[in-house]
């Protein structure tokens, strides 16, 4: 049973700014008014943001090492290539070895070190990934393709049409600065592909304007007009990292995609830089550190997010009787640059459903039904969901940067 809270003092991200407001909650989800037998929270001096969305992460790929074999690729079929290569070469091999639940546990546990508590995994459905032990949401109902370089155009078509068109399909598109990648767009749309209400396109730096106005679409002088799609997902480190290139740059950082929604993926470890936070760092260091894109930027793990995977904005995901999912920062000036600009230690406290899950030492103290053990992540103590650690300790895979210290055992008592 989740114990209902009342938290006090905090500010709280509406979607435009921070406002000092309480926030209840019935156990696992937000509520509007207080609950009975709440426990009273205060948490002056912070502010409350949602749990941050993770549109695109490859979940059982987080434990491999960042990769690459060359310092450009003209396109991410390459770099396939590449490393398909070395897969039975070191650390590739031993790495491959390791149980699936322990590959998409420490996936899970990446994200919700940095807040990410819901994620959209771009691979096959794996059923662990809906276990209730598992640390962060997984969206469950979606369709996808990998890309045109390892899908068939009919495995595309026969993907695209099998699912719902309440449900997103995802496919990686134009990842690359060749002429195959500017090409991609125009080939799915042949395919029928494009014009339906489902479809969300990854990376698309290979997409280039397309020189016409669409009905009741203002024209946008951007390197990326996609306005038929559901929407579209940006891995700036990824990009950078393999490309050299990304959707905003130096060159058109004052325009904006012309898409309906536009969310933020950290992609897996094997070719992004970190996390979601690296990649909120990462979009507004390419919107040049202009505070007056902040919330522009860290909405892109909210509203496009939400809308990207459910079709709900921020309102109905935080204050609709919706999971009780928070990140919680220490106030400043401008939140949001504070948020672009946090590591995962930075981060005062991490909520999923209620429950507070790792946190600052004194944060986690105020929740006394919660029973913690001592971490220390990236050289910052911290306090940790026994639940959690004990989940940590017994996976065959240890996440860099985290120290955990063991679970005291029970004390046996003799009796005479």
């Amino acid at each position: 049973m989740v114990r209902p809270l009342h938290i006090r003092g905090a500010h709280v991200w509406d979607g435009r700014e921070t406002v000092k407001r309480d926030l209840y909650t019935n156990g696992k989800r937000i509520t509007t008014a207080p609950v009975n037998g709440a426990q009273v929270i205060d948490i002056e001096g912070y502010t409350i943001f949602p749990g941050l969305i993770n549109a695109h992460d490859h979940l059982e790929l987080n434990h491999y090492p960042r990769s690459k074999f060359r310092e450009r690729y003209d396109n991410a079929r390459q770099w396939h290539e590449d490393m398909n290569v070395r897969l039975n070469d070191e650390p590739y091999k031993s790495l491959r070895a390791y149980p699936l639940w322990d590959k998409l546990f420490i996936g899970g546990l990446k994200n919700l070190l940095c807040g990410a508590i819901t994620v959209a995994h771009h691979n096959p459905p794996h059923k662990d990934l809906w276990r209730k032990d598992f640390p962060v949401r997984v969206l469950k109902n979606y369709g996808w393709s990998h890309s045109f370089y390892l899908s068939t155009d009919e495995e595309i078509q026969r993907s695209y049409k099998n699912t719902p068109d309440d449900w997103p399909w995802f496919i990686h598109l134009a990842e690359g600065t060749d002429e195959v990648a500017a090409g991609e767009y125009q080939r799915l749309d042949e395919l029928g592909c494009i014009d339906g209400p489902k479809t969300v396109l990854i990376h698309c730096v290979g997409m280039r304007k397309q020189g016409q106005e669409y009905p009741g679409v203002p024209y946008i002088e951007t390197d990326f007009v996609a306005p038929y799609v559901l929407g579209a997902v940006w891995c700036p480190t990824t990009n950078l990292y393999l490309l050299g290139k990304t959707l905003v740059d130096e060159d058109n950082r004052k325009y904006t995609p012309a898409v309906n929604a536009l969310g933020l993926g950290s992609d897996s470890r094997l070719t992004g830089e970190g996390d979601l936070l690296s990649e909120l760092k990462a979009a507004y260091e390419c919107f040049g550190n202009n505070p007056n894109w902040a919330s522009y930027v860290i909405n892109l793990v909210f509203w496009d997010g939400g809308f990207i995977l459910f079709r709900k904005s921020i309102q109905d995901w935080m204050f609709g009787q919706k999971y009780a999912d928070m990140v919680v920062i220490q106030s400043t000036e401008n939140d949001a640059v504070k948020l672009c600009n946090s590591s995962r230690a930075d981060l005062a406290l991490v909520v999923k459903g209620g429950i507070p899950q790792i946190g600052d030492t004194e944060l986690m103290a105020k929740f006394t039904n919660i029973k913690t053990v001592a971490a220390t992540l990236d050289g910052k103590p911290k306090a940790i969901h026994i639940d959690l650690a004990k989940r940590i300790h017994a996976n065959a895979l240890k996440e860099p940067g985290l120290e955990v210290e063991a679970i005291p055992k029970r004390k046996l008592f003799t009796f005479i």
